[in-house]
């Protein structure tokens, strides 16, 4: 019965670089003190008892061996793992004892770690941590300290964590490229700072209702892509603040909102970026008008995703010479009005090169159809 990493596998597999660890029921943790050196991956999936990955609080003494100077967690920066993967283990209380990671780790990914409380207490001379991915662990409350310091960190994914209510102080590092934000019901308010992340290309916040608003200063005036989905509160602030000062944005995705009748909103003066290439719209219950001010002066959007609108029965006027692509889903009066030759809307769009309803294309060639679903789901 396995319960710990064989001492052999430590001191004399010098030469190994990857090691998958799959439905080893009866381990507990993987090794005490050290890994062998050499090794680039660890993966470790569906260990139902594994409640520590490292117990790594054997004292390493200037007298201690070179192997030993080796152990994971060792601040000199003599570990190789580079790639930490965690999925299903249900157990899990804790990735190492001392709270820390191998200064080596360049991309951390956990997943369904149902009692997994926190990654680490701090991340200390992280400076290889290029990718964080988190997701389903419910009792998470806590993200560790010293994440704004992590200067080679690009990604950043966040999901199903429902216990999880704020960043640590300082936010995220200005080198971050991405974030995505999913299901977190507790977290209060987005990242510290967020308005200067100048490197920040995407950024997705999707059913985080207790995040109320952001930052009077609003987003970085970089961003590209802006996905906010069933968060009611940032579709005001965003609205109010002025969602047409992101000028280098070119992708939209934006929805969930029950009380909206108009989008964007004429009463409100609500503009979009003339930047914008890709719009999706998506889950209004209550949209009846996609305003045609509101499109006007969107001469480079190309593909237009409307989505799961079912009180929506037409498309603005003035779609026909920059659109490209018009995808409808699961809007039914919508649908029904484009409907090719008869459908009241059709002299609107008719002289769109691809247009798709629920993924079916309107000239029912099977070769575009398949292109335009792989298509929608990848935008989506």
């Amino acid at each position: 019965m396995l319960t710990s990493l064989p001492e052999g596998m430590k001191h004399g597999n010098t030469g190994l670089e990857i090691l998958w660890i799959e439905e080893c029921h009866s381990l507990t943790f993987i090794v005490k003190g050290q890994l062998p050196p050499s090794l680039k991956r660890l993966s470790a999936l569906n260990c139902e008892k594994l409640q520590i990955l490292f117990d790594d609080t054997e004292d390493i003494s200037p007298h201690s061996s070179s192997m030993t100077q080796n152990a994971f967690i060792n601040n000199t920066g003599t570990s190789a793992l580079g790639r930490l993967y965690i999925d299903k283990c249900s157990s899990l209380t804790a990735l190492s004892l001392k709270g820390q990671l191998p200064v080596s780790l360049a991309h951390l990914e956990i997943y369904d770690c149902l009692k997994l409380a926190s990654i680490a207490e701090r991340f200390v001379n992280n400076i290889s941590l290029r990718y964080i991915c988190v997701e389903r662990c419910e009792i998470l409350s806590s993200l560790p300290q010293g994440l704004c310091n992590l200067n080679g960190l690009r990604d950043f994914e966040l999901q199903d964590c429902p216990n999880l209510v704020c960043f640590p102080e300082g936010g995220l590092p200005n080198t971050i490229l991405s974030v995505r934000i999913v299901r977190c019901e507790k977290l209060r308010e987005l990242p510290e700072g967020i308005h200067n992340l100048n490197c920040l290309q995407f950024l997705s916040i999707t059913l985080c209702p207790s995040i109320k608003s952001f930052p009077v200063e609003g987003f970085p005036g970089n961003l590209g892509i802006l996905c906010v989905c069933d968060n009611l509160e940032i579709y005001k602030t965003l609205k109010e603040w002025g969602i047409h000062k992101l000028t280098c944005l070119t992708m939209l995705s934006i929805g969930g909102c029950p009380d909206v009748v108009s989008f964007p909103e004429d009463e409100m003066g609500m503009m979009l970026p003339t930047s914008l290439i890709v719009l999706s719209v998506a889950k209004f219950p209550n949209l009846k008008y996609l305003s045609s001010r509101g499109f006007q002066d969107l001469a480079s959007l190309k593909t237009l995703i409307i989505n799961d609108c079912p009180q929506l029965s037409s498309v603005p006027e003035g779609l026909t010479s920059p659109i490209l692509q018009l995808h409808i889903l699961d809007c039914p009066l919508l649908k029904k009005q484009c409907t090719r030759d008869k459908g009241r809307e059709w002299p609107k769009i008719a002289d769109i090169p691809e247009v798709t309803l629920d993924f079916k294309f309107i000239y029912d060639s099977e070769e575009e159809e398949d292109i335009s679903r792989k298509f929608i789901i990848r935008t989506l």
